[in-house]
């Protein structure tokens, strides 16, 4: 059985359709990215996942069921999230944060994710960098069966961001996970499989190679998009325009 199946999805908000008939599914182990341009409709997938967009046709189905049939505690249990940026509203060390869900596990995460000399520090005082590996060794802590990463790693730099990557990765070997990227060449290298979605429409899926071609980016940002290699890594730019 998939972890999260979308069928033939519609989402609608304040007028506007933001999906088209999405037909998705994610298998239990490894991970997919969400990719495509600006209000593509990346988050929304997320939302109608957690069960904050009802569907105005069609259905998502978080294990065989739609996120209303579950129990909020029991749904909790099931699913991770990870968010653009990690905020508290209370003033949490990293320990009380990482144990809010009864069920934590920290242990193995908080190892992965290098937090042993950060346990007593509180929230606020972490870098960006920092945070993002507490929000998702808090996510990872319960043992979900899915996982959901919206942007985590927008707003870090180059070194943070592949290390949140590799983790990721890693914790695709245990659960689903489905990441909103913008970065094709970090899709590219990290991802199991690509969905490229377009103005509320999913155009491909499938392996990176079969996804990243320049006809499918194209028709999705709605520019040339070139696919540079360089040791044997695929980068992508949008070409000079000729004099």
């Amino acid at each position: 059985m998939p972890s999260l199946s979308f069928e033939r999805l519609v989402l609608g908000a304040g007028g506007r359709t933001l999906l088209h008939g999405v037909d998705l599914q994610v298998p239990a182990r490894g991970l997919l990215g969400l990719v495509g341009a600006n209000g593509a409709g990346k988050t929304s997938l997320l939302r109608a996942a957690l069960g904050l967009l009802a569907p105005q046709a069609g259905r998502v189905l978080v294990q065989g069921r739609v996120p209303q049939q579950w129990d909020a505690h029991e749904l909790a249990r099931h699913v991770g999230y990870v968010a653009q940026a990690s905020h508290s509203h209370w003033d949490l060390t990293v320990h009380e944060a990482l144990h809010l869900h009864p069920a934590a596990r920290t242990g193995p995460w908080v190892q992965r994710c290098e937090l042993s000399h950060l346990l007593e520090r509180r929230l606020c005082s972490l870098s960006g960098g920092e945070r993002a590996r507490v929000a998702l060794a808090r996510a990872l802590a319960h043992g979900p069966a899915l996982l959901l990463a919206d942007e985590p790693a927008a707003h870090l730099d180059i070194p943070h961001h592949h290390r949140l990557m590799a983790l990721l990765r890693e914790a695709a070997g245990e659960c689903a996970v489905v990441i909103v990227l913008h970065d094709l060449h970090v899709a590219a290298r990290y991802c199991d499989r690509l969905a490229l979605l377009g103005q509320g429409r999913l155009l491909a899926h499938g392996a990176p190679g079969e996804v990243l071609t320049p006809a499918l980016l194209a028709q999705a940002y709605g520019a040339p998009v070139a696919a540079l290699q360089a040791q044997g890594q695929r980068f992508f730019t949008q070409p000079e325009a000729s004099a």
